[in-house]
Formats: C-alpha cells, sequence, structure tokens
C-alpha cells in the first residue's frame, strides 16, 4: 500500500483488475443568449469532456435538429446538450440529456456565472471547464436515482400579437427572449424534479411568457389528475428567471403550502420580523422592508461601497421586541442608531459601534463596546462599569438594574440609577450570549460547564441549572410560558421557568438553525427550520403539527403576517389590457395571517400552514 498525503491507495497487480469500460458521449453546443460570452464548438466540448479521462467524447452532428432533440443515429444515452443562454452581466450553461420517462430532458450539470474581473476590466470567463466536472458528478448521481415523473411541457409567449404596455421599452424583443427562456424554463423543470417532455404525459404544464424590459412576467397553468393549477409571476429578472421557475413549478407538488414567495435577494435573506405592515430583512447584506400587502421593496439600507476597496463593506444589524411586543431594528458596526420600522430612518445613539446592548423604552441603552459596558442616554454615558470587568454576556436591562456577564464568569448587577454594583455571582467559565428573561427569573449560558443557569435579579441567587450537554445553537427563548433551548446537538427542551424541569423533550434528525415561538389560529406554536431546508411546526408537546420545506437551508426567524394569498408587486400599466399581468392583479384579494420564512437561496415564503393550527 502506498500513502499519498493522508489518502491510502490499494495498488493492485494490472492483471487482478479489468479494466473498466468508460461511457462514451456525443457533445453538442448550442448558444442561445443575448450576451458576448465565452462559446466553445463542438470539438472544444468533446476535448473537454474527455479530458477528465473518466469517459471518452466526440463531437455531436450538425445542429439542425435544435438542442432539444436527439440527433438522428446517435443514442439517446451519449447525447450530450450544452445549451448557454445570457442577459445583461449575468448567463448559464446547461448540460442536458434526453433519456427520462417519455424521452423527457435531465439536467446533468448547470453552472450559473456571470462577467468577472477588476471594475472597468470585467470579462466573461469560459464555463465549460466547470460544466465537465458538473457532468461527471451529475452523470453518476443520476444512474442511482429514480426516473423523475414526466412532465407534459411547453413554454410559450403569452401573446405573440401584444406587445408590451406603454410603460415598457424592452431592451430585447420577445421573439429574442424566447428560445432563452425555453431552455431556461426546461432546466427549471428539472431542478423542480421533473422530466420535461413535448410527448404526452400525465401532468402537465404550460409556462406563458411575457416579455418585459430586463425582466418577464409568467403564469404556469399546471394539470395533474384532472385538477388544474395556475400560478403566477410578476416582473421577474432575467437573471432570477432559472431559480424562481424552479420554485414555482415545485410548488403543486413537492411545495402546496407556498402560496406566493419573493426574492428580496439572488442569494442569502435572513427574515428578522414583521410589524404591522413592514416585513422586516437582511437582504444581500443590507436591511430592507418589504410591504407586506405587496411584496414590493419599502426601503432599504444601502451600505456605500468604495470603489478601489476589494472587500465588500457590511454591516450589523439587530431586532429586538421591546416590553411592549412592538419590533425595533438598531444598526451596530459603523454607530450605533436605531431604525424606524415605517420607513428605515436612522436615529443615532452613539457615536462608534457595539459589539452588544440592550435598549429601554425611555431612550437608555445599555451598551457593549470594546468589552466595556456603560449606560447611554442621548448618545452620552450616564456611568460606565468598572474597566476590569470585560463583558461577555448580556446586558439585560431592567426596570431599575443592568446585568451582565463578565469573561471572569461572574454575573454582575449595577443599579441602573448611578451605575453602583448591587451583587455579583460567581457562575461559571465562558459566559455566552444574551440575559434572556424567564418570568422573574434572568438566564445566562456558561460554555465550558454546559449549564443554563437561572438567577433571581433581586439579589443575585441561582434558582436552578439546567446541564445542557452540549452548546447552546441559539439563546433561550420563551415559550408557552416556558423556556425553550436548542442544542448543536439537535436537542430542543421545554423547561418549567421556575424551577428548570423538563415538560417536553425532542431530538431533532439533523442541525436546527432556527426555532421562533409563533402564533398559528391563535395557538401557540414553535416553527423549527433545519439545514435540510424542512420547516416544521411543534406544539407545547414537541410534537410535529404542520411541516413543508424550503428550496435549501431555512434562515432567519419565521414569523407570521397578515398578507394577501398572491402578492403583487407592480401596478398594471395605467392603458391597455394584458390577460396575463390582469390575472396576476386578480389573485391579489383576500389577505389572512401566513408564515413567513426565509432561506439561504435568497427566497421569502408565505406559508399557508392550513391543519398545522
Amino acid at each position: 500500500m502506498a500513502a499519498v498525503g493522508w489518502l491510502a491507495v490499494h495498488v493492485w497487480p494490472a492483471a487482478a483488475v479489468a479494466e473498466p469500460s468508460r461511457p462514451e458521449f456525443v457533445v453538442s453546443g448550442f448558444d442561445l443568449g443575448a450576451v458576448e460570452q465565452v462559446r466553445a464548438s463542438e470539438k472544444d466540448l468533446a476535448a473537454e469532456w474527455a479530458g477528465r479521462e473518466w469517459c471518452s467524447a466526440k463531437p455531436g452532428p450538425g445542429k439542425a435538429g435544435g438542442w432539444a432533440v436527439v440527433p438522428a443515429g446517435v443514442d439517446p444515452k451519449q447525447w450530450v446538450s450544452v445549451v448557454t443562454v445570457g442577459f445583461g452581466q449575468r448567463a448559464a450553461a446547461y448540460a442536458f440529456q434526453f433519456t427520462g420517462p417519455a424521452a423527457g430532458a435531465r439536467l446533468i450539470a448547470h453552472v450559473p456565472h456571470r462577467k468577472a474581473g477588476p471594475a472597468g476590466a470585467e470579462r466573461w470567463y469560459s464555463p465549460f471547464p466547470k460544466l465537465a466536472d458538473g457532468f461527471r458528478v451529475g452523470h453518476a448521481a443520476a444512474a442511482k436515482a429514480a426516473p423523475p415523473p414526466a412532465l407534459q411541457f411547453e413554454v410559450v409567449l403569452a401573446d405573440p400579437k401584444k406587445v408590451a404596455g406603454p410603460d415598457e421599452a424592452l431592451t430585447l424583443a420577445p421573439d429574442k427572449v424566447l428560445p432563452p427562456m425555453q431552455a431556461i424554463a426546461t432546466a427549471a423543470a428539472c431542478d423542480a424534479g421533473w422530466a420535461p417532455t413535448p410527448r404526452v404525459a400525465a401532468a402537465r404544464a404550460r409556462v406563458e411568457v411575457r416579455v418585459l424590459d430586463q425582466a418577464c412576467a409568467f403564469r404556469v397553468t399546471f394539470v395533474r389528475d384532472g385538477r388544474e393549477t395556475v400560478l403566477t409571476r410578476d416582473r421577474v429578472p432575467w437573471d432570477e428567471t432559472h431559480d424562481q421557475l424552479a420554485l414555482l413549478l415545485s410548488l403543486p407538488v413537492t411545495r402546496p403550502a407556498v402560496a406566493d414567495f419573493a426574492r428580496p435577494a439572488p442569494d442569502r435573506v435572513e427574515l428578522l420580523g414583521v410589524e404591522a405592515n413592514r416585513i422586516v430583512c437582511v437582504a444581500d447584506d443590507e436591511l430592507t422592508a418589504l410591504d407586506a400587502a405587496t411584496g414590493a421593496e419599502a426601503w432599504r439600507l444601502r451600505v456605500p461601497q468604495s470603489k478601489t476597496a476589494t472587500a465588500k463593506r457590511v454591516e450589523r444589524y439587530a431586532a429586538r421586541r421591546d416590553a411592549a411586543g412592538k419590533l425595533r431594528l438598531y444598526r451596530l458596526a459603523t454607530t450605533f442608531a436605531e431604525i424606524a420600522v415605517a420607513d428605515g430612518t436612522v436615529t443615532p445613539l452613539a457615536p462608534a459601534a457595539v459589539t452588544a446592548f440592550d435598549a429601554g423604552p425611555a431612550g437608555e441603552v445599555a451598551v457593549v463596546q470594546a468589552g466595556k459596558l456603560s449606560l447611554m442616554a442621548k448618545g452620552k454615558d450616564r456611568w460606565a462599569a468598572p474597566a476590569g470587568d470585560v463583558i461577555v454576556a448580556g446586558p439585560r436591562l431592567d426596570a431599575d438594574r443592568v446585568l451582565a456577564g463578565t469573561a471572569s464568569g461572574d454575573l454582575v448587577a449595577w443599579a441602573r440609577a448611578d451605575g453602583r454594583e448591587l451583587w455579583r455571582t460567581p457562575l461559571g467559565k465562558r459566559l455566552w450570549g444574551p440575559v434572556t428573561p424567564a418570568g422573574r427569573l434572568r438566564l445566562v449560558f456558561a460554555v465550558e460547564d454546559e449549564t443554563l443557569f437561572a438567577v433571581d435579579p433581586a439579589d443575585g441567587s441561582v434558582k436552578w441549572r439546567f446541564i445542557a450537554g452540549d452548546t447552546l445553537a441559539q439563546p433561550p427563548a420563551e415559550f408557552d410560558g416556558s423556556v425553550v433551548v436548542v442544542t448543536k446537538s439537535n436537542r430542543i427542551a421545554r423547561l418549567d421557568p421556575a424551577t428548570g424541569a423538563v415538560a417536553a423533550e425532542a431530538e431533532w434528525p439533523t442541525w436546527v438553525v432556527a426555532a421562533e415561538p409563533v402564533a398559528v389560529g391563535g395557538n401557540p406554536r414553535l416553527a423549527v427550520a433545519d439545514v435540510t431546508g424542512r420547516l416544521s411546526l411543534v406544539g407545547p408537546d414537541l410534537k410535529k403539527t404542520w411541516e413543508t420545506t424550503l428550496m435549501t437551508r431555512g434562515t432567519g426567524r419565521p414569523a407570521t403576517a397578515v398578507t394577501p394569498p398572491v402578492w403583487k408587486g407592480k401596478p398594471k400599466p395605467a392603458k391597455g389590457g394584458d390577460d396575463l399581468l390582469d390575472t396576476i392583479a386578480a389573485d391579489a384579494a383576500g389577505a389572512k395571517p401566513y408564515l413567513l420564512a426565509t432561506d439561504a437561496a435568497g427566497f421569502l415564503y408565505k406559508l399557508d400552514v392550513g391543519g398545522g393550527k
């Protein structure tokens, strides 16, 4: 046995193992994009495939049949259709095979890409090496996977005779947009779990496209088991079409709870909370509020970027509920400030950044800056804790005192009026996180001891301890008169706030990323999101009452909001009629409570929990 780094490699005599047969492919290339991205000939593509050495490949025949038609005389299992599409600054390369049920398409590899390089010198780079690498992985996975269900599929212009409304000045004519949209929609249907085909199938979907300026509106008519479902999306930017259509086409079967969705950012978005008619999230690292009635952006705090710096400048934001239950927003990283939920107005609170804080109703804030605790009002210090106390947990601003944990493991109370030390209780090493309320007690966690302490704020006495057996995945939360604790080993426990006794317990099957108390139909529920994209509601007994899946890993804090079933972010044109856009507008009636959640793909979901009550 020869060792290569840490990997042990078995070396066998040449005659002991027969040389495995290598798959053979015929590769054809089709460019449908509206951008000058890197293109490749069939000869180049075949060389790229063969260069991976796990297969052999040769150039495909002429393109007369098109990207979705297997050439005559070529085995469908061998043919690879490489399609490139693109609009604006973004493009995508797809590798299809047509080996699904009813000769349906299967998306074996997909490489989204965009112009890259220094400002002013951006250029396109070839996606084909990554596509060939992805094809090897995707081909092996497709060989082991169960065949996806066939979907009779067509993509057409909503009305070829109509042009856009008077508010639209089209960058590209509809007949130039449709061919790449047909390829994008086919790839999206594959990602949604289908094998799209022009042949007759038990399920069918017709995608109607209305071309707008650098965007499209869609109406999808989906029929299965005799039941027709019409789904719509308004003004989807061209570079988001694949992701949004993939989600849309997955809704009727795999995600029926999704009533609608928005995409505040093409990457990660994190829901912070809901207040009145504002849905607040962090989108593309910027604090953003959406109108709950329309799903449209109400305001966004842009972070100024340097034209010369290579690193992106980002802010830190926090959302808190005050004693009255009102959502309040704060900026932490540059200068400490409060941000109005309604319109994004910024009110400075301190001239420097803070690492932790707690705010009171009278304009006072307890802040931690560089490990030092102080109480501030109107941007000025009222008092500061002794320099020897480095703050690592809290602070908690109570009616007459401020609580915080020190690096030495003490929980300390100072008088709110003048900063006098009231008591000091040694707890454990490495205190962590906020000091959270639990009825009349206050909770703080010691990381090294893996223990949650409940302390009486009046005198610092420890009333109970809960040995978690691991570090916490999030701070404790009040839920239906109890305290919910979530550990990084996926243990969820509901504790009696008076005694710390375990009232209910559950072991989650995978990593929990959020467990947020919500009210559903007047009933207390815990919304649990995990790393697989599963979102569940559990009752006070921690047993599931409802479940769905998101496109990818959940983010942020699930919350409830009263909204219409369908968000309509832009009113229809004032002049002229448009059947497709009229349908979208008509869907926006009848507001009711929905569960909201976000994921790492940038989607904000509006979920009808139905029986989850």
